[in-house]
């Protein structure tokens, strides 16, 4: 009896003492020079709408421009960043202005999924990064979440 009681005994002692159990903080991507891929628009999956095979994308450049693959065409524009005083906080987010955007004139026969990509993004006015995950606000309304290439 005595014996299971230390082993048990020493076995709670191990797992508190395990690393598992320390918790650190999630290491954030930085915004700027990191290529984000589209998972959500409007709180649907885009993985079902991709018409070339390949998701949209956004990279944000340290110059304030910004520009990625739309779903079909190229696009780019210059872009407005306020970061928020709170780095990396879940639901804090800095602000963001999309400028003027251009893009490819490539024919896309179903284009709808980068329409209204290229739609959303033109509205969006915060973002919050978490771990992998860049999301992206309209008006406090999730509009777009990327994750982390």
């Amino acid at each position: 009896m005595k014996k299971i009681v230390l082993i048990v005994a020493v076995a709670l002692f191990a797992v508190g003492c395990c690393d598992c159990r320390k918790s650190s903080p999630k290491a954030h991507k930085p915004l700027n020079a990191t290529e984000w891929t589209l998972r959500q628009m409007n709180g649907r999956n885009v993985a079902a709408d991709l018409t070339e095979g390949k998701a949209p994308t956004l990279v944000l450049s340290t110059d304030g421009s910004y520009g990625g693959f739309g779903g079909c065409n190229s696009y780019g524009g210059q872009a407005k960043i306020t970061p928020s005083e709170v780095k990396y906080q879940k639901n804090t987010a800095g602000k963001v202005e999309f400028g003027a955007m251009y893009s490819t004139k490539r024919f896309c026969p179903d284009d709808k999924l980068e329409y209204a990509f290229f739609k959303a993004l033109d509205g969006v006015d915060s973002f919050t990064i978490e771990g992998n995950n860049l999301y992206l606000f309209t008006q406090g309304e999730l509009t777009l979440v990327f994750v982390a290439k």
